[in-house]
């Protein structure tokens, strides 16, 4: 390699490096971290560079690049122990070691997308870093282009992994681009090594004539990198459940449910085809029960999330008591969880609130919500126990609950750009009340049915401020929406609030026993009321939800009711997946929706047969209707006899084709019938329908004037049916499937790109010479 090319080769493969990681963006909520990860891909690069020039041996320079890297990391996060800012001391190496501690424990804790804090933003950087290292050891030390994609991808993949869904097709191109120019650099080193130019199209960059193999490369990338973002975009893929249908026991079909961010999963498990099994439970008081599984308690404008949560204690010495219930000796009730195989994530499925926990592993609790999390363990398959308490607050209780403490301070913030529709909304429907009680349960009164909401699971997920404001606008969509419209209301209000994300109580099996499904996914808002705690609301429509908890309803006459907390058993609730009847003091609007549920998956199968037969159809249907246009074209008012000629002439020489058979255009019309008709074996009927055409055919091209024949076109359906008849059975389906009109289609399709290309060639050749004219000097005056 001359020390040109090693010098572009270096440049190239650094900048490869940055943009194969521009797609982490993709799942940090800012980019501070990208310009201190720039400076470490151009440091490894450049001490890379330098060593090679300065001969040092192959094997130490990666050695020292990552030493290089290891000091910009020191110099970012540890720089205030070291030596003049960068020189390593003891506490310099302590800090780096224990930042990048504090980024494994919040990989651990944060969701897609995530702050970040110096701990992951030292991964992010370091992780540039080994990316560029890699690239460099791999395109400059051995010189092994192709092997670059492995490091290249690396970042696209994991960003890719942890975003549900997947990442939008852009965020693929900076890597794939990046990759592409490195093999191009590669081929002109390559090339380069064969001598100087002795044509004048090449002599303005001084290295041999290319123009062909550079034109055929620009094309086969440019070609491969479209294909590789629109394909994926417009041909169906294979859903994880196609691919593990065999994989958990009970009838759940076998496909996995994956929480990362529960509030973001939630839309999708709604959406699954397959309402698998996630959960059985049985319960002492033989009454459904949601199960939670998060609480989420921040609201930034984007998303709730969860908010940096302490965890250092675990289960098994006991859980605190509930935040803010105030309660002698309330009931309890025991569960027995199983967690099939199809469900997995680390957040722990309970009832709440729970008091004791009986499960193996590591798993701790947060105290204010309650929530049990393992930094390392995983739900699948597991079963356990849990004792939880009963409480079902009193509505006179609920009315008198005093002023929360400064303490749920937190639990009242909202971003100071919440839309004013927000606001307004929560003031209006709430201005008949006298009390916070009274607020909460005008709001899910007002969104369960008198706001005229619409349940439609179809509707965009998404519960930013932007989103909400259109949920409030249009007034359709599912639980997400409801839940963090009526939390952040409440919050407006001066309600304490949350949300919770889990499922509804499941459909009863007997024995005390509740199946929880996929299709049992639910939000719902938690309102904090001193002295009882955090009280489940629920605002979405009853046709999901059935009646919503006694406690939440404002008795009609208003009588005055016992002010104690009952620790009677909550309203039993229908399961999601099947609501059954409404009672009549809860239907009073908001049901009436299409988007009720997914659909069956029967319908979808039958839907997709459809489509898949449609779409196997296409080619063959694109022939024949263009057969039928051909014809049309030759009848009227003025049939003409010419035109119909050579449409029957079409139509042969297309069965030929599709029977695989050779045409040789270069053959007069007579002995090419002969040739084909010999080789296909035609019977003789086929042959005088042919001699026909054959007749038709030269009338039209060589006579005065052609010759008027009536049955032309059932002579061709003749000919193209005894052509079919000599077919064996492959050659029948590729004709069905890829019809010569078709490959037709395809050939000038292929040929309008390739002079596309040509033109744009040409159109820059021309645009470098005349700049050459233009300029002073010119190309040729440095050459």
């Amino acid at each position: 390699m001359t020390p040109r090319s090693s010098t572009r080769t270096v440049i190239i493969a650094a900048g490869a490096a940055l943009a194969s990681v521009l797609p982490l963006m993709a799942i940090t909520i800012d980019d501070s971290w990208l310009v201190p990860a720039a400076v470490a891909v151009a440091a490894v690069a450049a001490s890379g560079f330098l060593m090679r020039r300065l001969g040092i041996p192959a094997v130490v320079v990666p050695v020292a690049q990552l030493a290089v890297l290891v000091l910009w990391l020191g110099v970012l996060f540890a720089g205030d122990v070291a030596l003049l800012g960068f020189i390593p001391t003891t506490a310099w190496a302590t800090r780096l070691v224990d930042v990048f501690g504090e980024g494994l424990d919040a990989i651990t804790s944060y969701v897609q997308p995530i702050p970040v804090p110096r701990g992951i933003s030292l991964m992010l950087v370091g992780g540039a870093g080994l990316v560029a290292l890699l690239v460099d050891v791999v395109a400059v030390g051995l010189r092994r282009i192709a092997l670059t994609g492995f490091p290249l991808a690396t970042c696209y993949a994991v960003a890719a992994s942890v975003t549900p869904g997947g990442l939008a097709w852009w965020w693929f191109v900076p890597p794939a681009a990046a990759f592409l120019a490195l093999l191009i650099s590669e081929g002109r080193s390559r090339i380069m090594a064969w001598g100087r130019a002795a044509s004048p199209s090449a002599a303005h960059s001084g290295i041999p004539e290319t123009d062909s193999l550079a034109r055929n490369g620009r094309r086969v990338s440019a070609v491969a990198l479209t294909a590789a973002i629109l394909v994926p975009g417009v041909v169906p893929v294979l859903s994880e459940g196609v691919l593990d249908s065999g994989r958990g026991g009970s009838g759940g079909g076998g496909q996995t449910i994956r929480t990362d961010n529960p509030i973001v999963d939630l839309q999708q498990n709604l959406q699954r085809p397959e309402n698998v099994d996630v959960l059985t439970y049985t319960s002492s008081v033989d009454e459904p029960q949601y199960i939670r599984t998060v609480a989420l308690d921040i609201f930034d404008g984007q998303e709730w999330k969860t908010s940096e949560r302490p965890v250092p204690d675990s289960v098994n010495s006991g859980l605190p008591w509930p935040q803010g219930l105030d309660v002698a000796d309330p009931s309890t009730v025991d569960y027995t969880i199983d967690v099939t195989d199809n469900y997995s994530s680390r957040w722990l499925p309970l009832p709440y609130p729970p008091r004791a926990i009986e499960i193996e592993g590591d798993w701790r609790y947060h105290a204010e919500t309650l929530d049990v999390v393992s930094p390392e363990d995983d739900v699948r398959s597991m079963t356990y126990q849990v004792t939880g308490l009963n409480i079902a607050p009193s509505v006179e209780a609920l009315r008198s609950a005093g002023k929360p403490g400064d303490e749920l301070d937190p639990l009242l913030q909202l971003p100071g750009d919440l839309p004013g529709i927000v606001t307004d909304l929560a003031a209006e429907v709430t201005q008949d009340a006298s009390n916070d009680f009274a607020r909460a349960a005008a709001l899910q009164s007002w969104f369960r049915s008198d706001g005229g909401f619409i349940y439609d699971i179809e509707s965009q997920p998404g519960h930013s401020s932007t989103a909400l404001a259109d949920f409030l606008t249009d007034r359709r969509g599912y639980c997400e929406q409801f839940a963090a419209s009526m939390a952040i209301m409440a919050r407006a209000l001066g309600i304490p609030a949350r949300v919770a994300v889990g499922f509804t109580g499941g459909d009863y099996q007997g024995d005390a026993t509740y199946l929880v499904r996929a299709h049992d996914s639910h939000a719902w808002p938690e309102l904090y009321f001193d002295g009882i705690g955090w009280v489940r609301f629920e605002p979405t429509p009853p046709s999901r939800t059935g009646r919503a908890p006694d406690w939440t309803f404002i008795p009609a006459d208003d009588a005055p009711t016992d002010t104690s907390i009952s620790s009677a058993s909550p309203t039993p609730r229908p399961s999601a997946s099947q609501p059954g009847v409404t009672p009549d003091d809860d239907v009073a609007g908001g049901g009436g929706s299409s988007g009720d549920g997914p659909s069956s998956p029967w319908s979808l199968a039958v839907l997709g047969l459809v489509l898949m037969v449609a779409f196997v159809s296409t080619p063959w249907l694109h022939s024949k209707v263009v057969r039928a246009w051909r014809w049309r074209q030759t009848e009227g008012e003025a049939p003409d006899p010419a035109a119909a000629a050579e449409a029957a002439w079409a139509e042969f020489r297309e069965a030929v084709r599709d029977a695989g058979l050779r045409w040789n255009a270069a053959d007069t019309p007579r002995s090419s019938a002969r040739r084909l008709a010999d080789e296909a074996d035609l019977d003789d009927d086929t042959r005088a329908a042919l001699a026909d055409i054959v007749t038709a055919t030269e009338r039209a091209r060589y006579a005065p004037q052609a010759l008027a024949m009536p049955d032309l076109r059932s002579d061709a359906a003749v000919v193209r049916r005894g052509f079919a008849r000599s077919m064996s059975l492959s050659t029948r389906v590729r004709a069905f499937l890829v019809p010569s009109r078709l490959r037709d289609a395809a050939a000038a399709a292929s040929k309008a790109v390739a002079d596309g290309y040509d033109w744009a060639d040409a159109s820059g050749e021309r645009l470098r010479t005349a700049l050459n004219r233009v300029l002073p000097g010119g190309a040729r005056s440095r050459t």
